[in-house]
């Protein structure tokens, strides 16, 4: 029989995980409480939550989930989800998120990715990194509104040099008549 506090702890990871589906698998063994809190502060930023979860009440979780596969993955997931684990549970926000582990990893090696879900699909540690590389929301919009800008200043120059040209022509004809 479980005890009530696994209970609510698995209940409060199946909760999440509902809401965020996405999710990075990490490490934090080492890290001091502020490190820990700066990474949870960091990520809280990109509308994402890290939790400190138990590993079993995480597998539980996961394979109870309808949106994640476990099954097919099951050796894979089991050798991932080993030793102290933290989990960062992300929305659409899993490439920004999976950004600031790989550079918080950077500077502190007890920080490692280890895997993931994403799409209800389960990710090891190199499709993680991969999407890590990939460019934020933010980053996708300023490339979109740079490719939308351009033609519309093109036109803004091509317009103002026909109206450039069309007044040093008058005042060419003008110039012309008054001599």
């Amino acid at each position: 029989m479980p005890s009530k506090r696994n209970v609510k702890l698995y209940e409060e990871i199946n909760e999440i995980l509902q809401k965020k589906p996405n999710v990075l698998i990490t490490t934090y063994n080492g890290l001091t409480v502020a490190q820990l809190t700066e990474l949870r502060k960091k990520i809280r930023e990109k509308n994402g939550t890290l939790k400190v979860v138990k590993n079993t009440l995480f597998k539980i979780a996961l394979k109870n989930s309808e949106k994640h596969e476990f099954e097919e993955k099951k050796d894979k997931i089991e050798k991932t989800i080993v030793g102290p684990i933290a989990v960062a549970f992300a929305g659409e926000e899993l490439p920004a998120i999976a950004k600031i582990i790989v550079e918080e990893s950077k500077k502190e090696e007890k920080i490692q990715l280890k895997g993931g879900y994403f799409e209800g699909k389960f990710l090891d540690q190199v499709e993680v990194k991969n999407i890590a590389g990939l460019p934020t929301k933010e980053e996708l919009l300023a490339i979109i509104a740079r490719g939308l800008n351009t033609p519309a200043q093109k036109i803004a120059i091509g317009i103002n040099e026909v109206i450039a040209k069309l007044a040093r022509g008058i005042k060419a004809v003008a110039e012309k008549r008054n001599k």
